[in-house]
């Protein structure tokens, strides 16, 4: 994934281009939509979609934030528009000047609109002015028509906040109805706005021309790539970790979403959050000695029972899986999350018969002419019998993350409880336990993002149980066979990092192993939102 460059708008005026990032939040809809039909896609094409999905998902990535160099500039064009905006409507109407000395606050912004037949639709971005501190919030503003028209037309706009209570209605975001008639060409000053409250909205057309009769719905939302809220330009929580984007230091900070609990008060202590909710796309490798017990062996379909003259040896367990995962920031420092996905693998291993013990079991006399042949295959033989049983399936699982920085490090603890069903009856999966903490350390990238370089330790307690039949070589005779497996060494050493190119898009790569017989590799690409 890159990230994207967008171009640098004019002075006249920083209405955004569709897809732009001042408009960042025109795409999620989509990129969360994809998100919904691979999760639910059938168990037997999961393997197949989710890196699919991982791929279109990194296609999304170009529009989710605005790069950190770009910041500073784009806050001052913003400034300087809706200044300049402001200045023309108090030298063309009067009422707008009588009107600004007694309201609370305002919002100016500029945006781009299409009106076709009975639907339209504008996007755009700009400031809220609280008057009486000087408190600047930038937001983006999207907006839905229904009615009759036809037009395409860029302008710049300003509404007026009567008080207090609703200037921080508009802070909150949310959604606002308006009636409006237009009929605009090329540049004018206008008042074709009405707010279901009688308040005015202010509009100076810029170019284009429409004819319209519409009811609107507006969303108001705040860009926290311009507006220090006290997002986390990485995934965990941190405090003393500032983006470098020429923002000045707020004098309030408001999180501006009902996740996690308590937010605001960390926020107010000085950490930054990451976003609510994620959806990641994780690919993982491991291949491990597996310890063997609990065996059980019968003959031809016979009763199965523990024999000292069978063993098994040089077993062990590959897997390959990929996992489409949810989470969402229940606390500031608590994660939850929940993942299913496809599993596949092999568990191969070798079977040791000791020959004479094999016969004394199965009572044959190797005196009598009649057992001559069997006797001698299996009389003073040691017989290795390789085992190849491979297994696929669907996994599925829930877990929790403890997270937090400081100054750069961090730490997480993730821990997950996970389960397997098997499209094969010769395996069975039981549950398995993961913990892997981790310690780390923040490298800031400037408009690259943010690395976190970090080591750890892995815990991993895995179980299977294989059944199956081994037809002995020359003989009519089968073994029939159920054996415990699970992973020799449960601890291995970590080493990882986690690229987030912004607080919305992010890859990591991990390598589990150093010591033990355990390796594995765990990539993943996550969306926060």
């Amino acid at each position: 994934m890159t990230i994207f460059e967008s171009g640098k708008p004019s002075s006249e005026s920083i209405s955004p281009s569709p897809g732009s990032c001042g408009q960042v939040k025109t795409r999620y809809p989509l990129s969360l939509g994809l998100a919904g039909l691979f999760f639910f896609e059938k168990r037997n094409s999961l393997k197949r979609t989710l890196p699919s999905m991982a791929v279109i998902l990194g296609l999304f990535a170009g529009c989710a934030s605005i790069p950190l160099g770009e910041r500073e500039s784009r806050r001052a064009e913003i400034d300087k528009t809706a200044e300049e905006t402001i200045n023309i409507l108090s030298e063309k109407d009067a009422d707008f000047s009588a009107a600004l000395k007694d309201a609370a606050g305002y919002f100016a912004g500029s945006a781009s609109a299409t009106t076709v037949a009975f639907i339209g639709g504008a996007h755009g971005i700009g400031v809220l002015v609280d008057l009486s501190t000087g408190e600047r919030t930038y937001m983006n503003i999207n907006r839905f028509d229904l009615g009759a028209g036809l037009g395409v037309q860029k302008y710049r706009g300003v509404m007026l906040a009567s008080d207090r209570e609703e200037l921080e209605d508009w802070r909150q975001g949310g959604y606002h109805g308006v009636v409006a008639t237009d009929a605009q060409a090329g540049k004018s000053v206008s008042t074709s706005a009405l707010r279901k409250d009688g308040q005015k909205t202010y509009i100076v057309s810029e170019s284009g021309a429409t004819l319209s009769v519409t009811a609107r719905v507006a969303k108001l939302t705040v860009n926290s790539d311009l507006t220090n809220t006290g997002l986390s330009e990485f995934g965990i929580p941190n405090t003393g970790f500032g983006i470098e984007d020429g923002r000045e230091q707020a004098a309030r900070r408001t999180w501006d979403h009902k996740l996690p609990f308590m937010a605001q008060k960390v926020i107010d202590l000085g950490y930054d959050l990451p976003l609510p909710f994620g959806v990641s796309v994780l690919y993982t490798d491991i291949d491990q000695a597996q310890n063997l017990d609990n065996l059980q062996v019968g003959f031809s379909g016979g009763e199965k029972e523990p024999f000292d003259w069978v063993a098994f040896e040089n077993a062990r367990s590959q897997t390959d899986t990929w996992q489409l995962l949810g989470d969402m920031w229940l606390l500031p420092f608590l994660n939850l999350f929940a993942f299913v996905g496809d599993i596949e693998g092999d568990a191969p291993m070798n079977v040791l018969l000791e020959g004479n013990g094999m016969l004394e079991q199965i009572g044959i006399d190797c005196r009598l002419p009649g057992n001559l042949v069997v006797c001698r295959v299996l009389q003073d033989q040691i017989i290795d019998l390789p085992i190849e049983s491979g297994f696929s399936g669907m996994n599925y699982g829930v877990g929790f993350n403890l997270a937090g920085g400081w100054k750069g490090f961090f730490f997480t603890l993730p821990v997950s409880f996970s389960w397997a069903n098997m499209d094969t009856t010769n395996v069975k999966g039981g549950a398995v336990v993961s913990a892997s903490p981790r310690l780390g350390r923040l490298v800031k990238l400037g408009n690259a993002g943010n690395l976190g370089l970090y080591v750890g330790a892995s815990y991993l307690d895995s179980e299977l149980t294989a059944t199956g039949s081994l037809a002995i070589p020359e003989t009519d005779v089968t073994i029939d066979y159920t054996v415990n497996q699970s992973n020799v060494d449960q601890w291995a050493g970590i080493l990882g990092a986690s690229w987030a190119i912004n607080g919305r898009w992010s890859l990591q790569a991990e390598y589990n192993g150093f010591f033990g017989s355990r390796d594995s590799w765990i990539g993943s690409v996550a969306f926060r939102f």
